[in-house]
């Protein structure tokens, strides 16, 4: 072992006959000293001259005095013959820790909250690993593959069918993510942000869908169980069904109509002039209103539905993607593999892999 000041001068070895070298040089047991301050443990660190190093700061309240510095032969904690550690060095480090503590050569306390920091970190990276692999991957699935039929739900005003995706995205929410509410709180913030923008593009007034809600979507982040966490989100369907169902008696019902009959019939040869007569309009009014509306075109919006819905079966089905065409309205393959593209950025079979479990 060795003592040494801030700057990683050597003040005490012992056995005093140490080589200086054996420590490693100043860089290193400085980096040695700084590694376990941050980190609020002693971790193992290589230095030169075969050395492995571990140590723990000296500290006069937070201020950084020096450190206590223990070292081993590389050689020898890793023997060639393959017969394993010599000593247990989680328990090296840990003693090492101790004996600053016990002897108040450091400040204990500031020790355990750097390694409670370190905790919660490593359970973040562990977060974002699940929302990559394992169990958040299904949820990421599911989700993919309800969230569809929601909206569609949500713009046929079908507030029962709303209600039963809900329910059914919820129970496999919570069966796959454990204890893990604020992984569920992501996937439901992201959900009650999509059934919005999708209630203002079916004529819900948008300051009145962001506006109203935005006090209730502050409320996500009090709740601390599932069953409050369900209630606030079926209370968020409610209030937007109400505001469409309100807003369908005023002159944006014609567009709430419009898109309605788009979901319903997408995968008909529907044209221009049938939606225009349907919600009693000229054709030539009808196209100005839904540009003016939506910022998109009669033709843009019949092929969002189409692939929307390409989407879904793609992700819950085993049909061909030829069959999946002709279901969606497209008679010729490679017309829909350029529409979905278009939209999507991917081709038919490129999205169903990317989105399919990976089966061992």
């Amino acid at each position: 072992m060795c003592l040494a000041d801030a700057e990683g001068s050597l003040l005490l070895t012992r056995p005093a006959r140490s080589r200086p070298d054996h420590f490693g040089d100043a860089l290193a047991r400085v980096d040695a000293i700084e590694q376990s301050l941050r980190w609020g443990e002693p971790t193992i660190r290589q230095a030169g001259g075969g050395a492995v190093l571990w140590a723990v700061p000296l500290l006069v309240n937070t201020q950084l005095a020096g450190g206590v510095i223990a070292r081993a032969s590389e050689r020898w904690l890793l023997p060639e013959d393959g017969s394993g550690f010599p000593i247990d060095l989680r328990a090296a480090c840990e003693a090492l820790r101790r004996m600053a503590e016990d002897a108040n050569l450091t400040n204990a306390a500031l020790l355990r909250e750097r390694r409670a920091d370190y905790l919660r970190e490593q359970k973040r990276a562990e977060a974002i690993h699940e929302m990559k692999t394992g169990g958040a991957q299904a949820m990421i699935e599911t989700y993919l593959r309800e969230e569809p039929a929601l909206l569609s739900a949500i713009r046929r005003g079908d507030r029962r069918g709303a209600r039963g995706v809900l329910n059914r995205v919820l129970l496999v929410l919570y069966s796959m993510a454990g204890d893990r509410l604020d992984l569920v709180k992501s996937f439901v913030m992201e959900l009650v942000v999509t059934m919005c923008r999708t209630a203002v593009e079916c004529g819900g007034a948008a300051d009145e869908l962001l506006g109203a809600n935005y006090t209730r979507l502050t409320e996500l982040a009090q709740t601390e169980g599932e069953e409050d966490l369900a209630h606030w989100l079926v209370q968020m369907l409610e209030g937007i069904m109400d505001i469409l169902e309100r807003r369908r008696d005023e002159p944006s019902s014609v567009l709430a109509a419009a898109l309605r009959l788009i979901d319903e019939r997408y995968a008909e040869p529907l044209s221009r002039d049938d939606v225009a007569r349907a919600v009693q309009l000229s054709p030539s009014h009808f196209s100005r209103f839904i540009r003016r509306r939506t910022g998109r075109s009669f033709t843009d919006l019949v092929n969002q539905a189409r692939v929307d819905h390409a989407c879904e079966l793609l992700r819950r089905t085993e049909r061909g993607i030829v069959q999946i065409a002709l279901d969606v309205g497209y008679s010729d393959q490679s017309y829909f593999t350029k529409v979905f593209r278009r939209y999507v950025r991917q081709t038919p079979r490129q999205y169903r892999l990317a989105r399919r479990p990976v089966r061992s």
